[in-house]
């Protein structure tokens, strides 16, 4: 599947196509002299201008190819200009092309409404002055060119939303697969692990086998914790989000109730700003930022959080402080990434998603997330959200 970045640049070169592309323009009179004059005049448009000697031959070219504007000379034998104009207009694929009458100074008031009535867009008089017949026709050029783009656009919009829905549902399959096919073999790998402890459990194993079972149980917890992360990521990507007005303090709440704390020092704000949020969504940021926070720190420091909250111009913003280890200046985008871990080796376990999910968790909220951190000074994680009066709300009524 294309980038984003590459639908893009694929979209801007089809708009500049359809831009220089060269659209049909239609001339009818039953006089030489006067397709000509007409092409003369037109020719500096650097468009595909098109004869017909009569209404008949015009309908015949109607049928085979598409036309931007029609310019059609009224008096005409056998099938006058506004008989054709009456064929044109019955039929659905050529009844929206536009239709210039050109007409003698001597025609009536009536006969002018009849072509008005009959569906013509504008009139010329002859003798045709040639700035005002060549600015009339520019105009639909333009706009018929205006309509092709829109229609590649909409075109290729329906194809990245089908290429969309197509990759969604290959990811429901992987989820669904991931859920079922791999959860239960590690279900078992860690129950057969923790069964070989318990047997030996104050007997003599023999070698490493005690250190072994125990790896093995371990690494399944962590794989375990890695497919639930995954399988939230991919969710957050695929699921409606409904957005309301959320109190935090209840999100943060229902967070620390799912977070040890153990010996951590917590300081948080009576009360926050209302902000536009999906409740599951701003409870599980809280969590990942909360676990996080308690996790990087030095060996022997005590953990110390603070959740705080400010007014951001037209958004709210809120604080999740620790006295960690801290984070370089040049890694600050790049902790937001999928399984990217500053020190997988020797850092504390982790699935490098957690941070993943809070930036996808706000930005489906509509918010944006980002850290102020160097190393030794603690991290500040901070978020954006709407409060519900701002016009930028997601979910907010028009």
């Amino acid at each position: 599947m294309k980038s984003r970045e590459e639908q893009g640049r694929a979209m801007s070169a089809g708009e500049a196509a359809d831009a220089d592309e060269k659209v049909n323009i239609l001339l009818v009179d039953d006089q030489e002299e006067n397709l000509v004059a007409f092409a003369t005049i037109l020719e500096d448009l650097g468009q595909n201008l098109v004869k017909a000697h009569s209404g008949d031959e015009a309908l015949r070219l109607l049928y085979k190819d598409d036309f931007a504007v029609i310019l059609l000379d009224v008096r005409m034998p056998r099938m006058d200009g506004f008989e054709t104009a009456g064929y044109i207009r019955a039929r659905a694929k050529s009844r929206h092309i536009p239709i210039i009458f050109v007409t003698a100074f001597d025609d009536t008031l009536d006969r002018i409404s009849q072509g008005y009535s009959i569906g013509a867009v504008d009139y010329i008089m002859k003798p045709v002055n040639s700035d005002i017949l060549r600015s009339k026709v520019k105009v639909f050029v333009e706009l018929s060119q205006k309509t092709k783009s829109l229609e590649r656009e909409v075109r290729e919009r329906r194809r990245i939303e089908e290429e969309l829905r197509a990759t969604n549902r290959e990811l429901e399959a992987f989820s669904y697969s991931v859920s079922h096919d791999l959860r239960g073999p590690l279900r078992s790998i860690s129950s057969y692990g923790e069964l070989l402890i318990e047997e030996f459990e104050g007997k003599e194993m023999p070698g490493d086998t005690r250190q072994y079972a125990a790896r093995v149980c371990d690494n399944a917890r962590r794989m375990h914790a890695l497919i639930e992360d995954l399988l939230t990521f991919s969710r957050m990507a695929r699921e409606k989000v409904d957005c309301g007005a959320q109190d935090p303090a209840l999100a943060l709440g229902e967070a620390l109730s799912q977070v040890a704390l153990g010996d951590a020092e917590l300081i948080r704000e009576a009360s926050y700003p209302t902000v536009m949020a999906n409740r599951t969504l701003l409870t599980q940021v809280f969590v990942n930022l909360l676990s996080n926070a308690l996790k990087f720190v030095a060996s022997g420091v005590r953990p110390k959080v603070r959740i705080r909250a400010e007014n951001n111009g037209e958004r709210s913003r809120m604080w999740v402080e620790d006295n960690g280890i801290g984070i370089a200046p040049e890694h600050h985008e790049r902790i937001f990434r999928v399984f990217e871990r500053l020190n997988p080796q020797s850092g504390p376990p982790g699935t490098g998603i957690g941070l993943a999910i809070v930036q996808r968790a706000v930005e489906r909220m509509g918010g944006k997330c980002g850290v102020e951190s160097s190393p030794g000074q603690g991290s500040r994680f901070w978020f954006d959200l709407y409060p519900p009066e701002s016009k930028r709300a997601p979910g907010r009524p028009l």
